[in-house]
């Protein structure tokens, strides 16, 4: 059976940083939800099934949490970032925790759908220096880290063979 490699980088952390800034003690969603976010999979999962292909997950890249609150308060006042940190609970931690909770959404979601997921996030943490797989952002892949990835996504092939035996 074809494989389709279902990969959707985003995560929950795209909220209205802006809105926050204002209004930290306000309710803020993400743009997607952790139930829209399982349910784009799902949908995606579904999609492979019924044009006959055996769907395999990939799991997020690491995140830098600490170059991505740089990147998203850049240009606010001290008081707007403040504002933000006091929102995520005084912690730039809490970023990394969010994109943790829809990472392992994922995992759980290979588990229940009973398909592979590739992981990409332990190779990228096991990796000496994995601040180097990403960009000042904090979030985008730099040219090693997409290495890794593009490396782990190539041997794809032989690790579903030698499970699947």
């Amino acid at each position: 059976m074809d494989k389709t490699i279902i990969i959707r980088p985003e995560s929950g952390l795209a909220y209205d940083w802006k809105a926050i800034a204002i209004d930290p003690s306000g309710h803020h969603e993400p743009q997607i939800d952790l139930v829209a976010y399982k349910a784009l999979y799902i949908n995606k999962i579904a999609q492979a099934r019924a044009c006959g292909q055996e769907p395999v997950l990939v799991s997020l890249p690491i995140i830098d949490e600490n170059r991505y609150f740089a990147c998203i308060t850049h240009g606010m006042s001290m008081q707007e970032r403040k504002n933000i940190l006091y929102w995520l609970g005084g912690q730039t931690e809490r970023l990394r925790n969010i994109h943790e909770l829809y990472n392992l959404a994922l995992f759980r979601l290979a588990s229940l759908q009973c398909i592979h997921i590739v992981d990409i996030t332990s190779p990228m943490l096991a990796h000496p220096h994995y601040d180097e797989l990403l960009e000042q952002d904090g979030v985008t892949l730099s040219p090693e880290g997409e290495a890794l990835v593009n490396d782990e996504l190539a041997s794809l092939s032989s690790r579903l063979s030698v499970l699947a035996s």
